[in-house]
């Protein structure tokens, strides 16, 4: 039987799909193709899904046409988790950037240094960053 190596992307529900994918790469550092944004129709001009991404992380947005109930949570609450290379060269360009950082780098007992950002539809996304 043949190996296959899995990956995962979340798909978050927002209310202008077109919106948060350039929030994501505006912001977040992630790339963004046009050709990524899908169905703009003048009924839906932000479009019904989008992906964006960076080396070997993909995060999708699906558009979210009724209103989500408020969230209430817990600050350790987490809706994505992306590993990286370079926890501080990440969170030096986010800075620059203007993007909202919960947690500055730090290295957690489960041996992973990481921060926490939330974006502009109230995701929260963890990058991690295996140290040794």
């Amino acid at each position: 039987m043949k190996s296959v190596a899995w990956s995962a992307s979340p798909v978050l529900g927002v209310a202008n799909v077109q919106e948060a994918a350039e929030y994501y790469r505006d912001v977040l550092g992630f790339g963004l193709d046009p050709a990524d944004v899908f169905q703009p129709s003048p009924a839906e001009p932000g479009g019904v899904y989008a992906i964006v991404k960076r080396p070997g992380a993909w995060i999708h947005f699906q558009i979210r046409r009724e209103q989500a109930p408020p969230r209430v949570r817990a600050k350790i609450e987490l809706d994505a988790y992306v590993y990286v290379d370079d926890v501080d060269g990440l969170y030096a360009d986010l800075q620059r950037r203007g993007a909202v950082v919960l947690q500055s780098p730090m290295v957690l007992p489960y041996g992973l240094r990481e921060i926490v950002v939330e974006d502009l539809n109230g995701y929260r996304v963890a990058f991690g960053e295996f140290v040794d």
